[in-house]
C-alpha cells in the first residue's frame, strides 16, 4: 500500500488488513503457549522478590517449604539479601520471569537490574507450588541438571 492510498481513504484498508493479522497472532498463542500470561510460580516469584526488596522478610518466606523455612528463616534471608546488595548494589528493577523445568522442579529466574551490575533472582518450586530453593546469582548461571538420587 502506498502513501497515496492512505491519503485517499486507504486508512480503511489498513484497518481491515490489521484486524486479520491481530486475530492470527492471538490464534497462535494457545498453540505455542502464552508467553504473555504469567504462571502461578512466576507470580509467587515476583511477589517474593517484591517482599524482599521492601524488607518484608517474613512475608517473603510465606511460600517456603518446611526445609526452606528451617534453613532460611526471615532473619537469614535479610542477611543474604544485604550481602547480595553489598556486591551488586541496591536493587533498581527486575525483568520478566522465565520458567525452566529441572527434574521435578520448576525453576523461575528473574533478571535483576542492580545499582552496580546485573543480577538474577531464582526460585525453585516443587510440584505443590512451594518454594524449595532460593538463589541470588550473577546473570547466566545455568540451571543445574537434576541429580539421579
Amino acid at each position: 500500500m502506498s502513501d497515496h492510498d492512505i491519503a485517499r481513504g486507504g486508512r480503511r484498508r489498513l484497518v481491515r488488513a490489521a484486524a486479520p493479522v491481530a486475530l492470527a497472532a492471538t490464534a497462535l498463542l494457545p498453540v505455542t503457549g502464552s508467553a504473555l500470561a504469567a504462571s502461578g510460580d512466576d507470580t509467587v516469584a515476583v511477589h517474593t522478590l517484591d517482599d524482599i526488596v521492601k524488607g518484608h522478610y517474613k512475608a517473603a518466606t510465606a511460600h517456603f517449604d518446611t526445609d526452606m523455612r528451617k534453613h532460611l528463616p526471615p532473619d537469614g534471608l535479610q542477611k543474604v539479601w544485604k550481602s547480595y546488595q553489598a556486591q551488586f548494589g541496591h536493587y533498581v528493577s527486575h525483568g520478566k520471569p522465565k520458567d525452566t523445568k529441572s527434574g521435578r522442579y520448576t525453576v523461575v529466574s528473574v533478571p535483576l537490574r542492580m545499582q552496580h551490575s546485573a543480577g538474577e533472582f531464582r526460585l525453585s518450586f516443587d510440584k505443590k507450588g512451594s518454594v524449595a530453593g532460593l538463589f541470588f546469582l550473577k546473570p547466566g548461571v545455568p540451571v543445574p541438571k537434576p541429580s539421579r538420587t
